[in-house]
């Protein structure tokens, strides 16, 4: 599904600003907000910050977006996708997604803490292949 049809699917106006921030996202996974305007300028120079929290903040309430947070890191965004954990590399810091069933461990917690959960956010704290083959 084009980026166009996410945004009318979900009853926001495909606007250049956000598809360019959905185009960054898709091409670089995940991003904080600075990472965001960096990539945006080079297409709209004159597009604020605050015009990139604003369109994010509404693609969040939507679903589009989540918000991943780590320990210790700026919040990081990516297109919302299926439940996954990631892996952080502690050296460079990149983030990659890693595809896991979190099901099993949802129901466990739930049963341990009679606390109903809504979701899981999973991060491993890893040294990535680059950084490995670079030692």
């Amino acid at each position: 599904m084009s980026h166009v049809d996410v945004l009318k699917l979900h009853e926001l106006k495909a606007t250049p600003q956000r598809l360019c921030v959905l185009d960054v996202l898709e091409k670089y996974g995940h991003a904080t907000l600075e990472d965001i305007e960096k990539y945006t300028k080079v297409k709209f120079s004159t597009l604020s910050l605050s015009t990139i929290y604003r369109n994010i903040n509404e693609m969040l309430k939507k679903g589009i977006l989540s918000e991943v947070k780590l320990a210790n890191k700026k919040d990081h965004y990516e297109i919302t996708k299926a439940n996954h954990a990631h892996l952080v590399c502690i050296q460079c810091g990149k983030i990659e997604d890693f595809t896991i069933n979190t099901q099993e461990l949802l129901q466990k917690a739930e049963t341990l803490t009679c606390n109903k959960i809504y979701n899981i956010t999973l991060s491993f704290n890893t040294i990535c292949k680059e950084c490995l083959s670079a030692k």
